[in-house]
């Protein structure tokens, strides 16, 4: 990897920039309606960006680097924070729901929004997303476990349409630990006092060796 994630805070800066454009873009495309011919210039451009990236050389994260971020100490209300382009909370990926991801107490809030280019049913969004903001927000806890672990089984109980457009945030937490199977709980809500449930999720992460 020629620019290990860390080594060059330029190079990562700018890959959050990056990533910030892209996910503006993709939510104008789906959210707002152009003529004809700023949608041809629009893939012209887009294509010739594309092809410049792909003459590029292929992009690896080295494991060592994602198992020693469970290490650091996360003091209570701290910023959790992982790889720059991690699905949801990276701020670098293109598909990211720029989630903010804290430390409160025994559990992790992850607080967000989903844009247009997320949406499924008329003004609403598409439940995978939710179940990937679920997924994301729940493998902060493995932080505060000081664990690594994968993702076994996700379960999500949709209980009420999910907004676009509006603050939302997630509470995760342990339900119980059994050697390499840890069981995580989260609600999610829209961000502010007395919100109700808008789904629930349960999920079973499988440690990648036994604590």
């Amino acid at each position: 990897m020629k620019y290990p994630e860390g080594l060059d805070p330029t190079f990562d800066e700018t890959r959050v920039r990056l990533g910030s454009a892209v996910r503006r873009l993709g939510h104008a495309v789906i959210g707002r309606e152009v003529d004809l011919d700023v949608m041809e210039a629009a893939i012209q451009a887009l294509d010739g960006l594309s092809n410049q990236f792909e003459q590029g050389i292929a992009r690896t994260r080295e494991f060592s680097q994602f198992s020693s971020a469970h290490d650091n100490e996360v003091p209570d209300d701290s910023r959790l924070t992982s790889h720059i382009t991690r699905p949801g909370s990276g701020p670098g990926s293109p598909h990211g729901l720029e989630m903010q991801v804290h430390r409160r107490g025994d559990r992790v809030e992850a607080t967000f929004s989903i844009g247009s280019s997320f949406e499924g049913a008329p003004s609403r969004s598409h439940g995978g997303i939710v179940a990937l903001a679920f997924d994301d927000a729940m493998g902060f806890m493995l932080n505060l476990l000081k664990t690594v672990a994968y993702t076994g089984q996700l379960t999500i109980n949709y209980k009420a349409p999910t907004p676009l457009h509006v603050p939302l945030v997630i509470h995760a937490w342990l339900g119980k630990r059994d050697g390499r199977k840890i069981f995580l709980e989260a609600e999610l809500r829209e961000d502010h006092p007395d919100a109700s449930i808008i789904a629930t999720a349960s999920a079973l992460f499988i440690a990648i060796n036994a604590y």
